[in-house]
């Protein structure tokens, strides 16, 4: 698995995006363009770094069920391997 903790990643970019969207609310309340422009960008990287920490958990459930899944098939004599492997390659949409 990765060395890094994805749930940080989340908080995060929660926490930035969090303070885009002042940043923003700041700039429209305050008529600056500038700052409004700042909260805007903070918004879409703490969004951007909310979904990648989203992605990375998501690929170590993956990663984590293919290990688990290739031990059990490793566990079991050729035949019966192929006969669990045809059983998914049939249930596949």
């Amino acid at each position: 698995m990765a060395d890094h903790d994805p749930t940080k990643g989340n908080t995060v970019g929660l926490a930035v995006g969090a303070g885009g969207v002042l940043a923003l609310v700041a700039g429209w309340r305050r008529n600056s363009p500038l700052l409004r422009a700042f909260g805007t960008t903070l918004a879409l990287a703490g969004g951007g770094l909310y979904a990648h920490g989203k992605v990375a958990e998501r690929d170590e459930r993956i990663e984590a069920a293919q290990s688990q899944i290739r031990s059990e098939l490793d566990d079991l004599d050729p035949l019966a391997r192929a006969e669990v492997l045809e059983g998914l390659a049939r249930s596949e949409p």
